[in-house]
């Protein structure tokens, strides 16, 4: 065998090999957008109410940059020196709202993000990719 079709060999399955990873890969992608999707999907039908609000929260255009929420009571004061709008989901609006959001930090879709030194409220962040599931819900 002469180099040349060593060399036109090598080039010839190196090739092959980046289109079959390629192909893998993109297959791998596509399989977890769909199971991301599904499981949000069993999560907004198990969480609908709750979900809802957050999905309204993210199409308004006053919080188009907001992620950081507070879980509050109703009658509970609530006080912060911050020029940004401030969400808040409340404790007697949503049955279970702590367990519920249990369930969205275990799936990575919020994380618990309270400052223990500061106050006494419960401060949450909204992942990237769960904002983007809630913008792109249809109802």
């Amino acid at each position: 065998m002469d180099i040349i079709s060593m060399v036109f060999s090598f080039l010839i399955g190196t090739a092959i090999g980046f289109v079959i990873a390629h192909s893998w890969n993109t297959h791998v992608a596509q399989q977890a957008i769909i199971k991301i999707n599904n499981l949000f999907d069993r999560l907004w039908h198990q969480h609908t109410k709750l979900l809802q609000e957050m999905k309204q929260d993210m199409d308004n255009p006053d919080y188009k940059f907001q992620r950081e929420f507070y879980i509050l009571k109703k009658n509970q004061r609530f006080s912060l020196s911050l020029a940004k709008p401030c969400l808040a989901y409340f404790l007697d609006e949503h049955n279970g709202l702590q367990d519920q959001l249990k369930t969205l930090e275990a799936y990575g879709f919020v994380s618990n993000v309270t400052e223990s030194s500061k106050n006494n409220f419960a401060k949450y962040q909204f992942s990237e990719k769960f904002v983007e599931l809630l913008r792109n819900k249809e109802i």
